[in-house]
């Protein structure tokens, strides 16, 4: 989603990253890293809960989708990281559109830990709106 930015700005879409972390683990990583993106915590996964993200098993995996996506993840360079505090590993993301007026119009509740929906598909379910100024963050 990080390099994907300036394609959802150009659609009018403003990207934002929600996270399990403490405020102070997140803080902690975002010093460390470099994110074009705005980045919240939600260490009690109310955001979680509201858009009906679930849990999944540790069994979940092991399955050969997930195995895979983790190979093909380390394979272009991504690490495999020690798990932060309180962070809930079988707790399951998604990825969701909401227009300025707060309608969902994109829902995709992850089934697994690698199930994600691609940038393309996302940009696709974007509403025409006009492009949002270069720094959302500013406002």
């Amino acid at each position: 989603m990080d390099a994907a930015r300036d394609r959802f700005a150009a659609r009018g879409c403003f990207v934002l990253v929600v996270s399990q972390a403490e405020p102070e683990v997140l803080s902690l990583y975002l010093s460390r890293s470099n994110w074009n993106v705005t980045i919240v915590c939600d260490p009690d996964r109310t955001a979680y809960a509201a858009f009906g993200l679930e849990r999944t098993r540790w069994l979940t995996f092991f399955k050969p989708r997930v195995l895979w996506g983790y190979a093909c993840g380390m394979w272009k360079g991504y690490r495999v990281k020690k798990p932060y505090v309180g962070e809930d590993l079988l707790q399951l993301g998604g990825d969701f559109i909401l227009t300025r007026g707060r309608k969902l119009v994109f829902a995709h509740a992850s089934a697994d830990p690698t199930d994600r929906p691609a940038v393309a598909e996302l940009l696709a379910a974007i509403p025409s709106v006009p492009p949002i100024p270069s720094d959302p963050r500013s406002d």
